[in-house]
């Protein structure tokens, strides 16, 4: 077998590995609890509040769209807001079967070369704009290391180390239930010498390896504009808010005793974690991160697991309407070899 096919098999079994895993966690949980008072809270999440969460995350993917415009806007690219939230939207329904959030960027980038016709614009401003997304949220990393201190360290250490958190010293309870995750026999060391190497996944980093060059002159073109940036940076805390503020109010709707601010904390956690692509868009890892992280702050098992699934599913509710765009915007790319300018 070719190097490169090798590559491309050991990408697809890690991911499809790291999914695995991650949801056998999430299941061993969840089998803990009483599902008939999992049925009882998620039953009592009235109706307006499941279609305000809901609002939220349209409007999330409105932000996200506006951040993406900023930069293709700068470049001139004859690009409406809608036509963009449409190829957001539609990447927001492929990305329920890709690795991570990155796997979406490479749709994007196919979807809205069309409108660009240059590689370097179509490749530089779906990196950039993944790059201010991430800065925008490590503005928020503060927030999780406030609130967990070790904990955390012990919840990183359950994914990408070799060994789980340490027991709990004499008298004192074992965070996040991990020595009982450890005690389960899920092994993590073939997951984390693959990371470096996942970040991007296979046919991405072929593209960025050979356009590199010209993407670091896209840059500087929008270097060369800050207010672009500042302006995308902006759209960033909101399109990450708004699907914090939707997870705080499903969470007072399941009686969670949390703050907003330690609703950042958790989700800052999560978003970090699933745009590593060791599964696919971030199923059962993220999860088994609500689910021990809210148990750490005190909600019970069953609580924060329904809040799990539940922000799943209002948030795969919202991704829906992408599919209706999602064939047009396939059929509509135009050959990334043939038809572009360099």
């Amino acid at each position: 077998m070719p190097p490169q096919s090798r590559k491309k098999t050991l990408a697809s079994t890690i991911r499809i590995a790291g999914t695995l895993i991650s949801t056998a966690l999430f299941i061993w949980l969840v089998s803990r609890q009483k599902w008939d008072v999992v049925l009882e809270k998620a039953s009592g999440i009235a109706v307006w509040a499941l279609a305000l969460a809901l609002g939220c995350y349209l409007l999330s993917y409105g932000f996200n769209t506006l951040r993406w415009c900023a930069l293709l806007w700068t470049q001139d690219v004859n690009i409406t807001f809608w036509q963009a939230f449409r190829i957001s939207w539609a990447e927001r329904f492929a990305s329920n079967f890709l690795p991570s959030t990155i796997g979406g960027d490479g749709f994007r980038m196919l979807a809205v070369h069309p409108y660009t016709r240059r590689k370097t614009i179509s490749i530089g401003s779906v990196a950039l704009d993944r790059i201010i997304n991430m800065a925008a949220m490590a503005c928020l990393l503060p927030a999780p290391f406030i609130i967990f201190g070790d904990t955390l360290m012990s919840l990183r250490g359950a994914f990408l180390a070799p060994t789980l958190a340490p027991p709990a010293r004499a008298g004192e309870q074992s965070p996040l239930h991990l020595q009982e995750i450890a005690s389960s026999g899920f092994d993590f060391v073939p997951l984390r010498s693959a990371l470096l190497a996942m970040t991007l996944p296979i046919s991405l980093q072929k593209l960025f390896e050979k356009y590199f060059p010209k993407v670091v002159s896209a840059f500087r073109l929008w270097a060369s504009k800050p207010w672009a940036i500042l302006y995308a940076f902006l759209a960033a805390w909101p399109s990450n808010l708004f699907p914090m503020t939707a997870t705080y109010l499903l969470a007072q709707q399941l009686g969670m005793n949390v703050t907003f601010w330690q609703v950042i904390g958790v989700q800052t956690v999560s978003y970090f974690l699933s745009v590593l692509p060791i599964s696919v868009n971030g199923y059962g890892l993220r999860e088994v991160t609500y689910t021990t992280l809210y148990a750490a702050l005190g909600a019970s098992l069953e609580q924060a697991s329904t809040l799990a699934l539940v922000t799943r599913f209002v948030n795969i509710i919202a991704t829906i309407p992408g599919a209706l765009w999602l064939s047009s915007a396939v059929v509509n790319v135009v050959p990334f070899e043939e038809s572009s300018q360099t």
